[in-house]
């Protein structure tokens, strides 16, 4: 994984740092939200008692924060980008080096949830198609 991050956004990840403690693998933004991505075992700890960590980066920033806990496990990435659904079942398939994940997810899922599920799957498992059932 080679991800190459602009000057602005290594700004935020710094502010996140600062304020919660806990050092972000990535940042990305998007136009009404920033969304971090931290290490396993890390998420409790960014958002803070009550969500007060949170609550400071959102005036901070004057935008919706997303905290998601990385995994090595794909499946269980996903499963993390969806909470507060549930993943039921899924499995990873390659096709000819396109990789793809096919999963059942407990619950309705967002347009926009769902793009970015793709984003970050593709970003660290260069897996290029999502399909939900």
């Amino acid at each position: 994984m080679n991800i190459k991050l602009d000057s602005d956004t290594i700004s935020s990840i710094n502010v996140f740092s600062d304020v919660t403690g806990v050092m972000p693998r990535d940042c990305i933004k998007k136009d009404d939200q920033i969304i971090f991505v931290v290490s396993q075992g890390q998420a409790g700890l960014s958002i803070g008692k009550n969500g007060t960590k949170m609550k400071i980066l959102q005036k901070m920033f004057g935008k919706d924060i997303i905290v998601i806990e990385y995994s090595d496990d794909p499946l269980k990435f996903l499963a993390n980008i969806m909470r507060p659904n549930r993943l039921v079942s899924g499995y990873v398939a390659n096709a000819d080096s396109n990789a793809k994940v096919e999963a059942s997810i407990n619950g309705k899922i967002s347009a926009p949830r769902l793009k970015l599920a793709k984003t970050l799957l593709q970003r660290y498992f260069n897996i290029i198609n999502i399909n939900i059932r």
